[in-house]
């Protein structure tokens, strides 16, 4: 056999064992998943009236159940005032416990002056809460506070909630629409309002870096019912997103039960996960060089059809299909990256002199409606700009912003991951 054939499936060889060694990803990062980001949960807080206290369990939901009750003991209250009480939602509260999965907490001097809000938390969850040490001492001025259960099962696992205050000159608007909707689905207990309630970010989310060159991304393992065990089959998620990011897209995917079932795929490469830590402290991913590539865009291929809504036509959806009859280009993209910084330029360019020969479809992630058309009228934007979504990111397969794919007639795919400065080198060059 030639020299150089030899040579050539050394390296062959030698690239598909790099690609199929496994690579294991610390998870030393607290992130968020976007969805989750948006919700603005709140930890309500209500008037302490008198025992039996009610149990959550429906709160917010309409029933014609009447809530059970409960007696808890608690600590001297003698002297304190505005007196109150909440539930941490937690999944890793104890099974014989009285309140399954929620925590209970009493509060004094929750009216948000100079003396500060102490708040008892019953940690060992036996509904008494003068056995769990000193109470939080949170002052008007603390930004937040990191609130740590163990799990009453193994105390290793352990699930944080980060507590904070709504600013004085926070949305009055929002905080309303708040008070509204938990004084109708608080039973008998008298909701004490938003502003004096907590706002609550889940730190269930535990991330790192998968290092691939350009390729490399961040993944990330949710425990998704804040108990403490990240790697519960049908439960728990792996989530991906943009390298060294903090929030994560809403690209999740959920914990098989034998090896190999949980994968994803990226970058036109399948990447499966293999040991998953209980404690969220790392897990392991091998590429997969000979898997079929089920969910990408094809060259060649028709994307799937979408409808969006843009910011002229308040509120109707326009169908993707309305620009097929010339080639197209579709960018998505979010406010705030430096590579859509640099894209502004070529897409006001490629408007201005070839609105005749490619149609411009630009979607944008994540701003409210008010924002986008805010921002599209500062920049003078002159060119399509509609709102994507989950569903529609999905369906074109975007991992990152921004992200371009310009399509021939009839939408079939010609080249994904093209920017805008690369697009218009192409119409300049006349070589689309």
């Amino acid at each position: 056999m030639p020299l150089k054939i030899v040579f050539i499936l050394l390296l062959q060889c030698t690239f598909n064992n790099v690609f199929a060694q496994s690579q294991q990803v610390t998870l030393s990062d607290f992130a968020f998943d976007e969805k989750a980001k948006k919700l603005q949960a709140i930890v309500a807080v209500y008037k302490y009236p008198k025992q039996p206290l009610e149990d959550p369990r429906l709160n917010g939901v309409e029933s014609k159940q009447t809530a059970k009750t409960f007696t808890a003991v608690l600590p001297d209250l003698k002297g304190a005032r505005d007196t109150c009480y909440a539930y941490f939602y937690y999944g890793g509260v104890a099974k014989n416990s009285g309140l399954q999965g929620y925590v209970l907490a009493v509060l004094t001097n929750n009216n948000r002056g100079a003396q500060p809000c102490n708040i008892w938390i019953d940690r060992n969850f036996n509904l008494d809460l003068t056995d769990d040490g000193p109470p939080i001492v949170y002052n008007y001025n603390t930004p937040y506070y990191d609130i740590v259960f163990e799990n009453s099962e193994n105390k290793d696992a352990k699930y944080t909630i980060r507590i904070s205050r709504f600013p004085f000159n926070y949305n009055s608007k929002y905080l309303a629409m708040l008070d509204e909707f938990y004084k109708e689905g608080s039973g008998t207990k008298q909701f004490s309002g938003a502003f004096y309630s907590f706002k609550e970010e889940r730190l269930n989310v535990k991330a790192g870096d998968y290092l691939l060159g350009n390729d490399s991304f961040r993944i990330a393992l949710k425990d998704v019912n804040c108990n403490g065990i990240y790697n519960e089959v049908g439960v728990d998620q792996v989530i991906i997103g943009d390298y060294k990011s903090t929030t994560l897209l809403d690209q999740k995917i959920p914990i098989g039960m034998q090896k190999g079932l949980t994968y994803f795929e990226r970058n036109g490469k399948r990447f499966t996960i293999g040991a998953l830590d209980a404690l969220g402290k790392f897990l392991t991913v091998s590429i997969d060089a000979n898997a079929k590539i089920k969910n990408a865009l094809r060259i060649g291929k028709k994307i799937k059809p979408f409808k969006f809504i843009s910011t002229e036509k308040d509120g109707k959806k326009i169908a993707i299909r309305k620009f097929k009859k010339k080639p197209t280009y579709i960018y998505v993209w979010r406010v705030g990256e430096t590579a859509f910084e640099n894209d502004t330029a070529a897409l006001r360019a490629i408007q201005n002199k070839y609105a005749d020969k490619i149609n411009l479809v630009t979607l944008n992630y994540g701003e409210t409606p008010k924002e986008l058309k805010s921002f599209k009228k500062r920049n003078r934007i002159n060119w399509l700009i509609g709102y994507s979504s989950s569903k529609i990111n999905n369906k074109l397969y975007i991992e990152k912003f921004p992200t371009g794919i310009l399509t021939k007639k009839r939408l079939r795919v010609k080249q994904i991951g093209i920017s805008a400065v690369e697009l218009l080198n192409l119409l300049q060059n006349n070589t689309l």
